[in-house]
């Protein structure tokens, strides 16, 4: 397509958001959240159960997949049926001889020579990448790791049958957040994705939380390697407190010492424990964690964690209630304390109502978090605690608000992760996003600067779940432009097979005929395909109001004012309209337009809430 082209499918793609969402495209940086369909329009209808389901549940529905809206219905008589055997099925993912979660479609694409460190040890990991990463003169592959996993994780999203496990996955790395590009968490990204996250998503909150005391990623990120008596450094202490287990929620003040807290009265879950924590219990808390470092020189340079005695507190300390006496050894001591921490009852509501929010909506109704806190804390022993508090989360019923309630729909938004992948999803994408790959690195610059890059952000607490920070122009632009750089990709003579197949979707699927390719049917059938669903199982789509803005794109003339019968075929038409669908000349340009019409579908409020 030529630059006065592009310019005009721009301007009129422009035209149909500002016809949507009642909002100029480059409009306001933010837009208020609310109720119903998370304020970003007011033309957004309900789907069917299984389409709301796959969208909470994964990224999307893919059609011809096991993540499909016809497998879902398959597997019962009615909603409640279906999502029962829907979420035990998900919560029981195919696990691979080393006990992780795998799928043959993912598999095969991550066996892709481009990728060469997803497989290596820890100690692999530590010396091919730490030790040898940045060798004077020779190849710089420090970042191989981060890199790699960053984009492993868009294929497993594009692909995975387990689409539950996915998301629960990135709620673990947001909970216990680490910038992924750090100094050591870089060259040893790939353990701490499968051996920490992944490894632990579904299993021990207690067996998790270990995982990432002993990895030298979080002691270096969180400063606990330079935690050092006599006196210390507090930060690890209270982000372990403050964001991986109790929470804010459960912080009783500055102001109140630790004598003054009161105790979890007999009967109730965790009785005769403090109720809360304070601030002298973050100190008690890093005057244990004194003296917890890692190697990282010399002839023990192996990224291992240790215990420097001569650095650590030996006086006595009490957290939480949990009494250590002076000289305890110190690593029987911090697993005290680790344990008190992992089992509080405040921790079990704290995480419960985080995953309340992530999956039912910011306001999740109390019942349901109650019960999920009571089954986190119940099981807090067993190897399976977080897949049973996620079954009692996904399938408790409070009413209103409940997962199975459909009026959830639309309370949530999708970040710019979820918004590229649950497109890329509806149109089949094949691309092995991979290290070393041109293509790749365009996606993935491209994708960075929505604001939502794996792994890259900054701060200890993750990523936002939050509505209203999601809300700005700037994510839903940038992500809009990853969307229609991948769909436009290849698709110019001699470029090589096009990363999302629309063309061969449009003839195989829909009709060849360029008697049925008018604006009207080919509105109807790429609405159908990208949402799984139709609003009228006689009428499809037509008669919405998406319906006629996506229909009117598609039917525009290029003068962007007057328009073409909306019944007429496109290459099979009057003086300008007889060049089919798959060509793309002047004046019409129909295989871009084609492009641009999928892309205004992606781009509509109706697809950008959850």
């Amino acid at each position: 397509m030529d630059g006065q082209a592009r310019n005009r499918d721009v301007a009129s793609r422009r035209s149909f958001l500002g016809a949507v969402t009642g909002t100029a495209v480059e409009a306001p940086k933010t837009a208020p959240a609310g109720p119903g369909v998370a304020g970003i329009g007011s033309n957004v209808l309900a789907p069917p159960f299984a389409v709301y389901v796959l969208n909470r549940l994964g990224y999307g529905p893919r059609k011809g997949s096991p993540f499909s809206v016809e497998s879902f219905n398959a597997l019962g008589a009615n909603d409640v049926a279906r999502l029962t055997a829907f979420v035990d099925q998900q919560l029981a993912p195919t696990l691979d001889g080393s006990g992780n979660v795998t799928d043959p479609d993912v598999a095969s694409r991550l066996a892709h020579p481009d990728f060469v460190t997803l497989n290596k040890t820890f100690t692999q990991l530590w010396t091919d990448h730490e030790v040898n990463g940045q060798p004077s003169g020779g190849t710089f592959t420090r970042d191989w790791p981060i890199r790699e996993v960053e984009r492993a994780v868009f294929i497993r999203a594009f692909h995975s049958r387990w689409g539950l496990f996915e998301q629960v996955s990135d709620f673990w790395h947001n909970h216990f957040s680490i910038y992924g590009f750090d100094r050591y968490a870089a060259p040893t990204w790939v353990s701490w994705d499968r051996d920490v996250i992944r490894k632990n998503a579904f299993g021990n909150f207690r067996t998790m939380l270990q995982k990432t005391f002993e990895a030298p990623a979080m002691l270096y990120f969180l400063d606990n390697y330079i935690n050092r008596a006599p006196s210390f450094n507090e930060n690890y202490a209270r982000e372990i407190i403050e964001l991986h287990t109790l929470g804010a929620m459960n912080y009783l003040g500055a102001n109140m010492q630790q004598s003054q807290v009161p105790t979890i009265p007999a009967g109730e879950p965790g009785a005769g424990w403090p109720t809360g924590y304070v601030d002298a219990d973050v100190y008690e808390l890093a005057r244990a964690f004194t003296g917890w470092t890692f190697y990282r020189s010399g002839s023990t340079n192996t990224g291992l964690p240790y215990m420097e005695p001569t650095q650590h507190d030996i006086g006595q300390k009490t957290v939480l209630g949990q009494f250590a006496a002076a000289n305890t050894p110190a690593t029987s001591e911090h697993q005290l304390f680790l344990d008190r921490l992992a089992y509080h009852p405040g921790t079990a509501r704290h995480i419960a109502t985080k995953l309340a929010r992530r999956f039912l909506g910011e306001n999740p109704p109390q019942a349901a978090v109650d019960a999920a806190a009571d089954t986190f804390w119940q099981n807090r022993t067993q190897p399976d605690q977080i897949k049973r508090t996620l079954r009692t989360l996904l399938l408790h019923d409070a009413g209103a608000g409940s997962f199975r309630d459909i009026g959830n729909f639309g309370n949530k938004i999708k970040k710019p992760f979820e918004v590229v992948v649950s497109a890329l999803r509806a149109l089949d994408v094949n691309f092995i996003v991979r290290r070393n790959d041109a293509e790749s690195n365009s996606f993935m610059d491209r994708f960075a600067r929505s604001g939502h890059r794996p792994f890259d952000w900054r701060p200890p607490n993750g990523f936002p779940e939050t509505t209203n920070y999601w809300m700005g122009s700037g994510q839903f632009v940038h992500a809009w432009r990853t969307i229609d750089w991948t769909l436009d990709e290849n698709t110019s003579a001699g470029q090589g097979d096009p990363l999302t197949p629309l063309l061969t979707i449009t003839l195989n699927e829909f009709s060849s005929s360029p008697a049925d390719h008018t604006a009207n049917k080919l509105a109807d059938f790429w609405l159908s395909r990208v949402f799984q669903w139709v609003p009228d199982q006689t009428n499809g789509w037509r008669g919405t109001s998406l319906h006629v803005a996506v229909r009117d794109f598609m039917r525009r003339n290029t003068d962007t004012v007057s328009t073409f019968g909306a019944d007429v075929g496109i290459g099979n038409g009057p003086t300008g309209n007889t060049a089919g669908i798959g060509t793309d000349g002047s004046p019409n340009y129909w295989y871009s337009r084609l492009r641009g019409m999928v892309n205004c579908i992606l781009f509509s409020p109706q697809f950008m809430v959850r």
